[in-house]
């Protein structure tokens, strides 16, 4: 069963997609790529639910993963395709998912894409100019991408909520924030401490490692910059959806399968930006296009 975090993140992504399919209405099959697809719960969501909003085109959902993260268990891509492979025995997924190296290019040709998404992923990402350059490769030309992520300007950090520890490069220093909060009761290792009896010293260390080695947070003005260097139009459009969709979950309301308001007001867009990348993730958007000749 998935969170509802991630069952939120991946409606949006969903939402997303089914607009903007009204914009590139004349594509009858759409290639998607996940981007850290991990357990591929993204992937089946996706698979599952494209054709339920959108008939007529024919999907195609692709997944990419890094060997050499650290947070996935050893096998885990051969796992993913077993669990997609038995609830979608039509699609080799064998060809559909890729597994590689944080280092490398992209094994996937020049203009391959429509779309290319991830959720909950760039905060990890060690080269974010190689990453970037590798969307606007791979992406088709009027394709779009879309990401899920918390900013380097978020002061909460939610992997292991703790307040602005994530700002701390130097190690000790941030060694010696994480123990002192978590002294204060804060953050997740006094319920981890229940469960597996860990000291606070191999916490800390633990958690220590695991920001300094697999976070890599960036800003807002960071983000902005690597678009433009990537040639692709950067936006945060659908930020603001994205809080209005967690607000109607816990409201009960019914989710929009489709976004209409998105560019209802520049002021609007702005103010919300401003404040909600305090606060959790944002929506990145990008595009591949470009009409001056």
């Amino acid at each position: 069963m998935q969170s509802t975090a991630n069952s939120s993140n991946y409606q949006h992504l969903l939402s997303i997609i089914n607009t903007e399919s009204y914009r590139h209405s004349t594509h009858q099959e759409v290639k998607i790529l996940d981007v850290g697809c991990g357990n591929g719960q993204l992937i089946a969501y996706l698979t599952k639910n494209l054709p339920c909003v959108q008939p007529n085109i024919n999907w195609k959902v692709y997944g990419l993963d890094v060997v050499n993260h650290g947070v996935q268990k050893k096998g885990f891509m051969d796992e993913t395709i077993e669990n997609l492979s038995k609830n979608f025995s039509e699609i080799d997924w064998h060809e559909r998912l890729t597994l590689m190296y944080d280092d490398e290019k992209w094994q996937y040709p020049d203009n391959f894409f429509d779309v290319i998404i991830s959720n909950q992923v760039v905060e990890h990402v060690k080269n974010h100019i190689l990453f970037f350059l590798e969307i606007s490769r791979t992406l088709t030309m009027n394709g779009y991408s879309a990401h899920l992520f918390p900013l380097s300007d978020v002061l909460w950090e939610w992997h292991i909520h703790l307040p602005l520890v994530h700002k701390v490069k130097n190690f000790d220093f941030l060694f010696d924030n994480i123990k002192f909060l978590s002294t204060l009761g804060l953050g997740t290792f006094h319920s981890q401490t229940k469960e597996s009896g860990i000291s606070l010293d191999d916490w800390t260390e633990k958690h220590t490692d695991y920001l300094h080695y697999f976070t890599n947070y960036i800003s807002y003005q960071e983000i902005l910059k690597m678009g433009k260097i990537s040639n692709l139009r950067t936006s945060f459009r659908y930020t603001r959806e994205l809080y209005q969709l967690y607000l109607n979950k816990k409201m009960k309301r019914t989710p929009k399968s489709i976004y209409t308001n998105h560019n209802s007001s520049f002021i609007l867009e702005f103010l919300s930006i401003f404040f909600l990348k305090y606060v959790a993730s944002v929506t990145l958007f990008l595009e591949k296009k470009q009409t001056f000749n």
